[in-house]
């Protein structure tokens, strides 16, 4: 295996973002770590049929009007928010099905990376993975402006401490996740970085900040190709 063989990361968008806006919005990161990994983006399975203008999550905080598609929702109600409690998690299990379908058909990967709500998908994957539910391999998860579920069908998922390597990106500013939200997922790993920006609920690009989350990319790339050579 070449020594320089980049990672290959698949990307889970935010709510109200899909796939392709996902990857428009994070050209900067994206160019950052261009050398190091190659992302592939998938599109959540549930569409948002209700429209709203809300504050996007770029850095110069444009306001648009967004649909766009989900996760899953609360219950029955074909709406989202980190901060409801809900019994159910309504189309998790379709959710699943799409990252599987992924990993079969675009994968192996070495990493996942998730903003948002696709952070909490993230950190629920590997708990699914902890707990021998996630059937596919890999090593480490990016999550970016992420949240702990708190959906009542999740909580028993982080009753094991998580192995998979975790980077933790997380604005100082951010009022849709707040920092604290962010953080209480850090706990939940066996091993974590975290990185922290000035800004609020965004994919950082600005040369401080990759300065602080390049280390871990690059300490997964040689992490992998060590695995590799195994």
């Amino acid at each position: 295996m070449a020594v320089n063989r980049k990672l290959k990361i698949l990307c889970l968008h935010g709510y109200r973002q899909d796939a392709d806006s996902f990857k428009d919005k994070i050209g900067g990161f994206k160019k950052s770590i261009k050398n190091i990994a190659e992302l592939v983006f998938i599109n959540a399975p549930h569409e948002i049929t209700t429209e709203f203008c809300m504050t996007d999550n770029v850095e110069d905080g444009a306001t648009i009007p967004k649909k766009g598609r989900s996760w899953w929702f609360c219950d029955d109600s074909n709406d989202f928010n980190s901060r409801t409690k809900c019994d159910e998690a309504q189309g998790f299990q379709k959710s699943l099905d799409v990252v599987n379908e992924a990993f079969k058909s675009q994968g192996p990967f070495d990493g996942i990376l998730g903003f948002s709500q696709g952070g909490a998908l993230a950190a629920l994957i590997c708990a699914l993975k902890e707990n021998q539910e996630f059937v596919h391999d890999f090593y480490f998860v990016v999550i970016i402006a992420g949240f702990r579920s708190i959906a009542k069908c999740h909580q028993h998922l982080f009753s094991e401490t998580l192995n998979s390597k975790s980077l933790h990106i997380i604005g100082e500013k951010d009022s849709c996740i707040s920092k604290g939200k962010s953080e209480e997922l850090i706990p939940l790993f066996k091993s974590s970085s975290v990185v922290y920006h000035d800004g609020g609920h965004f994919v950082p690009s600005k040369s401080n900040v990759k300065n602080e989350y390049l280390p871990f990319f690059r300490n997964m790339q040689n992490y992998v190709i060590n695995k590799d050579k195994d």
